[in-house]
């Protein structure tokens, strides 16, 4: 029975330590209230920086968004959220909507070389 335990409490805590040291991955929603930031970087890419130290998320646009880098976006919600599969609507030129086609969770290194291509 000891030994049952002692298995079940290791697996436990492997467990809740690899969720915790993988934060990295898509997701499918960001809360807007927890958005810094939210440049575009291109036409495909916009780098979010969430509230607090080296909290980063990538959305990656389906296809090419016109003018998305140059003008930025803007966004309406009732969720008070950013989702995949969201539209995304060009300030300029007016009209143009894009769709995300993942939101995805990424490291300091990796949103400083992003915005590096700004």
């Amino acid at each position: 029975m000891k030994c049952g335990l002692i298995l079940a409490a290791a697996w436990t805590l492997s467990t809740s330590a690899a969720i915790a040291a993988a934060p990295l991955g898509d997701t499918e929603c960001i809360q807007l209230s927890q958005i810094q930031d939210s440049p575009a970087i291109d036409d495909r890419t916009i780098l979010v920086k969430l509230n607090g130290t080296d909290n980063y998320k990538r959305i990656d646009i389906l296809g090419t968004c016109p003018g998305l880098a140059m003008s930025g976006f803007t966004h309406k919600t009732p969720e008070g959220r950013l989702c995949r599969s969201d539209p995304l609507t060009v300030r300029q030129p007016s009209g143009v909507t894009c769709k995300i086609d993942k939101i995805v969770t990424i490291d300091a290194a990796e949103a400083k070389e992003l915005e590096s291509r700004r």
